[in-house]
């Protein structure tokens, strides 16, 4: 049993050896020595690499890779046993790490890392962004300023880099030194207590950047007063009805930007509603609205939406329309109205509102017919296909004037 263990493990040794000795040896790469010593370089310099090799040199590559991308580089110069390697332009003017490998048939023979630094001394650009471009005036409000400096090949200039912020409001001019962090650098300019334009200019290596402005609106408006003005006091239903309020500001005595809406909201004897805008112009606002064509007694207010209000005024309207005829023809189905004068016996405006109620003899509603006034006067109807005959109680209204008649209504 030993004596065949034995031959069995000899038999899987010499097996293990003779695969071994089947594996091809692989050939030793060939030794390359680095003569160039530089390693920090200035963006846009002319950047080689030179290498003193024996091997055949259309064997060797370079591999350069930074954060502009990855490429691979045939030696530009071959000569006594040395290469060189020239580095492109869009990689030399990139500034930041920039690293290297010399491959040989895919082999890394050897590795290596260039610092490319900023260039300051050939020229300094400035982007800068402002916003938001309007605020409203107070302590809570700013626009920012942001600063991004770069040099003549579009590299962020390092952190530290001095930044020099100027902005002026009024007669006031401002200046102050701040420095880039993470390859820019920011600033608050706060709002002011007036309304205005706030003018922002930066500096940096001697170069400025474009003039910005954001414009400081009022803050929100406070309350106002109004008062409301017309031609006559009548309710005929043509003229009028002015509301005007005083000069509307804010909490800093700003005049109120133009435009802000104003809703002036009329309120009668029957809490029935109506309601008129109008728009600020100078802070003052102005809104108009028609009599009503009855007397009426309205109750006004405005209102900035959700921030200010003003007083409460009253305004009364007399009754313009006295009374009004009402003839009745052709079986009192023809019903003629009018004419409707006014307070100074003249004929009313177009469009003053009639209204019929028709109820049966007993009381009961039946039909509502309205119709308005033309050249002052104005006529409904009753046809058969509409009332049969009979007897109806029939209510006109006209001009906050009501009157009641009892009618057979017959014939045509």
């Amino acid at each position: 049993m030993y004596f065949r263990l034995s031959i069995v493990f000899y038999i899987i040794i010499l097996g293990c050896s003779s695969k071994k000795e089947q594996q091809p040896t692989q050939k030793n790469a060939p030794k390359i020595e680095l003569l160039s010593k530089k390693n920090n370089f200035v963006a846009g310099d002319s950047i080689t690499l030179l290498f003193k090799t024996e091997a055949s040199n259309y064997n060797i590559k370079l591999q350069v890779k930074n954060a502009y991308g990855n490429t691979l580089l045939s030696p530009s110069k071959k000569e006594n046993n040395q290469i060189l390697f020239s580095l492109p332009k869009n990689y030399t003017r990139l500034a930041g790490p920039c690293r290297w490998k010399v491959l040989y048939n895919k082999e890394i023979l050897l590795h290596g890392k260039l610092d490319i630094k900023t260039n300051t001394s050939k020229a300094t650009y400035i982007e800068s962004y402002f916003g938001p471009r309007s605020v409203t005036a107070g302590y809570n409000d700013y626009s920012m300023l942001t600063i991004s400096p770069t040099d003549f090949y579009d590299n962020p200039l390092d952190d530290g880099t001095e930044v020099t912020v100027k902005y002026q409001f009024l007669e006031n001019i401002t200046e102050l030194k701040i420095t880039t962090q993470n390859f820019f650098s920011f600033y608050n300019v706060r709002s002011t207590l007036k309304s205005g334009r706030i003018l922002v200019t930066s500096e940096c290596n001697g170069t400025t950047s474009k003039e910005l402005t954001t414009i400081v609106y009022p803050s929100n408006a406070t309350n106002f007063s109004i008062q409301a003005s017309s031609a006559h006091n009548y309710a005929d239903g043509n003229q009028i009805l002015t509301f005007t309020s005083d000069v509307i500001k804010d909490e800093f005595g700003n005049t109120v930007s133009n435009g802000t809406l104003v809703t002036f909201i009329i309120k009668n004897e029957n809490n029935a509603h109506l309601y008129t805008i109008g728009t600020t112009l100078n802070g003052i606002v102005e809104a108009k609205t028609l009599h009503p064509d009855k007397a009426s007694n309205w109750e006004v207010q405005a209102f900035v939406t959700g921030a200010a209000e003003s007083n409460t005024i009253e305004y009364t309207f007399k009754s313009a329309i006295k009374d009004y005829p009402v003839t009745f023809s052709k079986g009192n189905r023809n019903i003629d109205i009018g004419p409707f004068e006014s307070f100074m016996k003249q004929l009313v405006p177009d469009g003053i509102l009639l209204k019929l109620d028709i109820y049966d003899k007993d009381g009961k509603f039946i039909e509502t017919k309205k119709t308005t006034t033309k050249n002052g006067v104005c006529t409904i109807f009753l046809g058969e296909h509409f009332l049969p005959q009979g007897d109806y109680i029939l209510k006109l209204e006209a001009a906050g004037i009501s009157k009641e008649f009892k009618k057979n209504i017959h014939g045509n």
